[in-house]
C-alpha cells in the first residue's frame, strides 16, 4: 500500500526474511502487511510486521519480521530521535522546552511532576507512581500503518528526476501515530524506530497519560498520506497529517493539522517539520479524513496546498468547507487571519436542504502532470461532492461544488475517502456511507441513475451481479447496499487499477471483506474446477487482525515482462492478485483474480486496463 494499512506487494519469487536496512533492500524483503494489536495494557500496544511465502495459494505460515514494541523496548531511550513540533521542531527533553512549556506540565496534577512525565513520555518506567507498561509501545486504537517508499517515477514533473535518483536507496518507512500522542516512523525491515513526533497541540495530553486513569488522546495521524511535492521550487516527500477534533466530558481537543518533510529518514535529523496549526475562529479545522496534497499552475509556477476539511459553523451560518492550506508560504501569512483558498458546501444539493452538513472525507484527482483537476467529498448526510480545481491554474472563477450522488445511509461521525478509478470513458468516484457503496461517473451533462447491484448468497459469502439481468451497469456507474442490513463499510482501497476492495463491519464485530470489479461492482471472474469462468464468491467472513486482508500482486507475463518493446508495437501483462486473511500465526487465501494491462512503446503510458 501507499496510503493504507496493508502494501500492495510486488513479488517475483518466494519471500527472503534477512534483516538488512530497507535502504538495501528488495520489494521481496520488505513486509507483506502490518498488524496492530492490544498491549498488555489497556494504554499500550504491539505492531507486527507480516512475512509468508505466496507461491502457492494455499495456507502459510506466518514470519513476524519484527515487532516495534520490542524492537523499542531494547533501544536506549536517550537515543530515541523524538521532537516536539508547534512553530519549530524541539528535541523532545525537558531541558529543551522554554520556561513557560515546563511550567504548565508542573501545573498537570499532580503537580510538580512534568520532568519525570517527560521521561516516561520518552520511554522510562523508573517513576513507580506513573502508570505501569509491557512495551514503550503505546495503543494505536483507530490508527493505521501507512508506508513512504523510496520515491517513484513521476512523469513530466519537472526536476523530480535528480530528486529520485539521490533517494533511490532510501529505506522504506511505517509510520503509525499512538495514542501517547506519539507518531512514529520506523524502519520497514528491521523495525527501528528512526523518529518520533508528537505536536505540540497534544503535549499537555500526551504528558497527562503518564498519570493512571487519565483518559488517552486521540492517535495524532490516524489516517497518514504522503506525496512528493516541490514547494517553493524544491522536491521533498511530505508526510500530511490531520489530528481530529474530539470533545469528552470534561474537555474539547481541537482539530489540527501538520505537515512533516520526511525525504531523508537517515540524516542527523530525520524529519523536519513545515508546519503545524491547530484550529481557530477563522480555520475551524475538523482534523477528518486524511489530508491530501493538490498543486496548480500560477502564472508559471507550480503552487502547492493541503487540502483539509473545516468544521461549520453554524452560529455564523458559516458551512463547511475545503480548504488549501499553503505548502509554499510561512504560516504567519495566513494562518490567523484564515486567508485561505476555500471550497464551500452548498446549503443544498440532491434534493436535501442542510446548511449544516459536515464533510467527513476528501480526496484530490490529478492528472499525469501533477495538477490537481477535482477534489471529491463525501457529507455525513450520505452525499458525494465534486469541487472543481481547474480554476486554480486558469484563473477562473471558483465553480460551484455538484451534488453527484446521495445514499439513503448517512455517516455520522466518519467515512473512508472517496477512491477514483479510472475507466475507459473517464474517472469514476467511489464512496460510501453507512451500508451503501457506488461507483458515480465524474462526467457532463445529465446524471443518469446507476446500475443497482444485487448479493446472492452462496456459502459463507454471496455473489455480486447486476440487479437487472439484462446486463452490466454502463457508464451511469453502479451503486449497492451490503448484503445484511447492519453491515458498515469499514474500509475502501482500490488494490489494482481494475479491482476495489473493501471491508464490513456489524454492532457484535463481525468482519466481512469484499473485491469486486471496480468498473461495473460485480464479483471478479475466476475459473472453476473445470476451466470453466464463474463469478466469485465474495464477502466473506474474517477476523480482522489487520486492517484489511493482504493483497498480494504478482506479474505473471514474464516474457512480454522481459522482452524489450519494438517501435510501434505494444505489449500485454498480466498481474494476479491474491487476497489473504490472517489467523494467528497462518495466513489464508481467501480471493483471487487476475487483470491485465497493455502498454505502448512508451512504457509509462498505459494504454487499456481489463479485468479478468
Amino acid at each position: 500500500m501507499s496510503s493504507s494499512s496493508t502494501m500492495i506487494a510486488w513479488l517475483m519469487g518466494a519471500l527472503l526474511c534477512g534483516l538488512q536496512p530497507s535502504a538495501l533492500a528488495t520489494p521481496r524483503q520488505l513486509p507483506l502487511g502490518y498488524r496492530i494489536s492490544a498491549g498488555g495494557h489497556p494504554w499500550t500496544g504491539r505492531l507486527e510486521a507480516l512475512a509468508f511465502r505466496t507461491t502457492s495459494l494455499s495456507s502459510q505460515a506466518i514470519l513476524s519480521q519484527w515487532e516495534a514494541g520490542d524492537v523499542l523496548d531494547r533501544q536506549d531511550i536517550d537515543e530515541r530521535r523524538l521532537y516536539l513540533g508547534g512553530g519549530r521542531l524541539d528535541p523532545l527533553r525537558w531541558f529543551a522546552l522554554d520556561v513557560d512549556t515546563q511550567v504548565m506540565l508542573d501545573a498537570v496534577e499532580p503537580g510538580g511532576t512534568g520532568r519525570s512525565r517527560m521521561s516516561w513520555l520518552r520511554g522510562s518506567g523508573a517513576d513507580a507512581a506513573h502508570r505501569p507498561r509491557d512495551t514503550r509501545l503505546a495503543s494505536a486504537t483507530g490508527a493505521r500503518v501507512h508506508v513512504v517508499p523510496p520515491p517513484r517515477w513521476l512523469p513530466m514533473q519537472p526536476g523530480h528526476t535528480p530528486f529520485r535518483n539521490r533517494y533511490a536507496q532510501r529505506r522504506t518507512t511505517v509510520w503509525l501515530g499512538t495514542r501517547d500522542g506519539l507518531l512514529h516512523g520506523f524502519d520497514a525491515v528491521t523495525g527501528q524506530e528512526l523518529a518520533a513526533y508528537l505536536p505540540r497541540t497534544l503535549l499537555r495530553d500526551a504528558a497527562s497519560v503518564a498519570t493512571p486513569g487519565h483518559p488517552l488522546p486521540p492517535a495524532p495521524c490516524p489516517r497518514p498520506e504522503s506525496i512528493d511535492a516541490d514547494p517553493a521550487g524544491t522536491w521533498r516527500t511530505l508526510l500530511l497529517c490531520a489530528i481530529p477534533a474530539n470533545r469528552t466530558n470534561s474537555s474539547l481537543q481541537a482539530g489540527a493539522v501538520f505537515v512533516l518533510d520526511v525525504s531523508d529518514p537517515d540524516a542527523a535529523t530525520p524529519i523536519g517539520l513545515l508546519w503545524e496549526i491547530g484550529a481557530n475562529a477563522q480555520l475551524p479545522l475538523s482534523g477528518s479524513g486524511p489530508v491530501r496534497a493538490a498543486m496548480w499552475m500560477e502564472y508559471g509556477v507550480r503552487r502547492w496546498a493541503a487540502v483539509t476539511i473545516l468544521a461549520p459553523e453554524p452560529g455564523s451560518n458559516t458551512p463547511a468547507a475545503l480548504a488549501l492550506l499553503p505548502l509554499d508560504r510561512p504560516v504567519s501569512a495566513w494562518h490567523e487571519t484564515g486567508k485561505v483558498r476555500r471550497l464551500s458546501l452548498p446549503a443544498s444539493g440532491c434534493g436535501v436542504s442542510a446548511p449544516a452538513a459536515r464533510l467527513l472525507a476528501a480526496t484530490v484527482r490529478r492528472d499525469a502532470s501533477g495538477v490537481a483537476g477535482a477534489a471529491y467529498a463525501s457529507d455525513d448526510r450520505g452525499r458525494l461532492w465534486r469541487f472543481g480545481l481547474d480554476h486554480l491554474s486558469r484563473d477562473t472563477d471558483v465553480p460551484a461544488p455538484i451534488c453527484m450522488h446521495r445514499h439513503a445511509s448517512s455517516s455520522t461521525d466518519t467515512a473512508e475517502p472517496p477512491v477514483v478509478i479510472q475507466t475507459g470513458t473517464g474517472p469514476m468516484v467511489v464512496y460510501s456511507s453507512g451500508s451503501e457503496l457506488s461507483a458515480i461517473p465524474d462526467q457532463s451533462g445529465a446524471r443518469r441513475e446507476p446500475s443497482r447491484i444485487k448479493a446472492v448468497a452462496t456459502g459463507d459469502g454471496v455473489v455480486l451481479q447486476p440487479a437487472n439481468p439484462r446486463g452490466l451497469p454502463g457508464d451511469a456507474g453502479w451503486t449497492m447496499r451490503m448484503p445484511r442490513t447492519d453491515e458498515r463499510i469499514d474500509t475502501l482501497h482500490a488494490v489494482s487499477p481494475v479491482h476495489l476492495a473493501f471491508t464490513t463491519v456489524t454492532p457484535d464485530g463481525q468482519q466481512r471483506s469484499y473485491l469486486v470489479d471496480a468498473a461495473r461492482g460485480v464479483s471478479v471472474t475466476v475459473k472453476d474446477e473445470n476451466g470453466a469462468p464463474v463469478p466469485a464468491a465474495t464477502g466473506l467472513p474474517w477476523d480482522g487482525q489487520t486492517a484489511m486482508p493482504i493483497i498480494t500482486s504478482t506479474p505473471t507475463s514474464t516474457s512480454t515482462l522481459e522482452q524489450p518493446r519494438a517501435p510501434a508495437t505494444s505489449t500485454r501483462e498480466t498481474f494476479d492478485l491474491a487476497w489473504w486473511r490472517i489467523e494467528g500465526d497462518t495466513a489464508l487465501p481467501m480471493q483471487e483474480a487476475r487483470w491485465h494491462r497493455q502498454r505502448g512503446r512508451l512504457g509509462w503510458r498505459e494504454l487499456i486496463r481489463t479485468p479478468q
